[in-house]
């Protein structure tokens, strides 16, 4: 019995000296990884060569979780991290912000334009059955008008700083109108409504008329622009500079029968002075839309000059006239649209309405009817031209 007693005795001796040993060994492992911590903290404070020369810290154990431990460092409670793993970048890293969306930035940029010139169509031949006097409509008007054609604009900016820049455009716009009109005779004939009054007959009306008419358009837009307002996903700034324009219309109608009568006309305008105007846009969320505006007022100071010429086939010139004036046109512009732009707003793309109105102009139809009067009075003419359509741009900006 007493046997029994010293061999289980001396197995529970064994077994307290071992889990003694365990405990001493835990302890030893969490006292060093506990250091270890302490060290990489004050590895990231900069100041661990001196903290072992001078240890001025108390490290204690708040709980058995690594992350809650503390770092008692003059005075001052700083929770240790854990040190973050290194992981692969997400798809995500490219749309880090590294811009305001009210930053002026460099820029180039191009645009593709889409308009219509209004205010200017002609009618150049009528079908009339009769005499002079008593002549009676037989047919549509023949009518030289424009349609949407294409122009485009190219131009930059160059960012003084965050809030404001300079910015230049050219714009190039042509139009052409080709139409014509064919009577098969029978007693109606083509009334000449380019023709000068007083060489109008009877006999020689033709029955074929044709007609090109076209427009150019070149202008050259200087700015400085700077911020007036702006936001996370906002901005509204304002401009002001110089704007040079020419516009160019040229008409040249044919009408034939026996004989072959040409007229043509051509109506300029060149002309510099000051704009003002603002641009506005708007951010829709984190997808890249957003919304813009635009509106300038351009008061242009320049000349129009105009040119008419009639010939036939026997007596070659026989109107023969000109006219030339100085003016101030005011075109106030608008546009309006849509648009997306990249994640880190290095490139835009934007879609929307222009329109444009040139009040006090000179147009083809304004200055035929000053012409073909009679007497020739040549009173002066003010006659709005309008350009509209859509315009699509795209912009790079670094």
């Amino acid at each position: 019995m007493r046997e029994y007693f010293k061999i289980w005795a001396s197995a529970a001796a064994i077994l307290a000296l071992m889990q003694s040993l365990s405990m001493a060994q835990d302890q030893k492992l969490g006292w060093h990884l506990g250091r270890s911590r302490v060290n990489v903290k004050m590895a990231n404070l900069g100041i661990l060569g001196a903290a072992e020369k001078e240890p001025a810290f108390r490290y204690d154990t708040v709980s058995d979780d690594m992350e809650s431990d503390l770092l008692l460092l003059n005075g001052v409670d700083d929770s240790l991290a854990p040190i973050p793993e290194e992981s692969c970048p997400s798809a995500e890293s490219c749309c880090v912000k590294c811009y305001e969306f009210w930053e002026h930035r460099d820029a180039l940029w191009g645009e593709f334009l889409y308009l219509r010139p209004r205010g200017a169509d002609v009618i150049f031949a009528t079908p009339v059955d009769g005499p002079i006097t008593n002549q009676r409509l037989v047919g549509a008007q023949a009518v030289a008008d424009f349609e949407y054609d294409s122009g485009f604009r190219v131009g930059g900016s160059w960012a003084i700083d965050q809030c404001s820049s300079f910015t230049g455009n050219y714009t190039w716009y042509q139009a052409d109108s080709n139409d014509g009109v064919i009577l098969p005779g029978g007693g109606s004939y083509l009334r000449t409504d380019t023709v000068h009054s007083s060489t109008v007959n009877v006999a020689g009306d033709p029955l074929s008329a044709r007609a090109h008419y076209g427009f150019d358009m070149q202008a050259i837009d200087l700015n400085y622009k700077a911020l007036l307002w702006g936001g996370d996903c906002h901005a509204v700034n304002y401009l002001f500079g110089l704007k040079y324009a020419r516009v160019e219309q040229e008409l040249g109608v044919a009408y034939s029968e026996l004989t072959n009568t040409n007229v043509d006309t051509n109506v300029d305008f060149n002309g510099v002075g000051p704009r003002f105007g603002f641009e506005a846009e708007r951010s829709l969320g984190d997808c890249g839309v957003l919304l813009y505006t635009k509106g300038t007022v351009n008061f242009l100071f320049g000349s129009s000059s105009s040119n008419y010429l009639q010939t036939n086939d026997f007596t070659i010139v026989q109107v023969q006239s000109s006219l030339r004036e100085t003016r101030v046109v005011t075109v106030p512009e608008f546009e309006m649209g849509a648009g997306w732009q990249s994640c880190n707003g290095c490139f835009r793309i934007t879609a929307g309405y222009y329109l444009a109105s040139w009040f006090n102009m000179m147009t083809t139809p304004e200055y035929l009817s000053t012409v073909r009067e009679i007497p020739n009075s040549f009173e002066r003419q003010v006659k709005t031209l309008t350009l509209d359509g859509m315009s699509i741009r795209a912009e790079f900006r670094f």
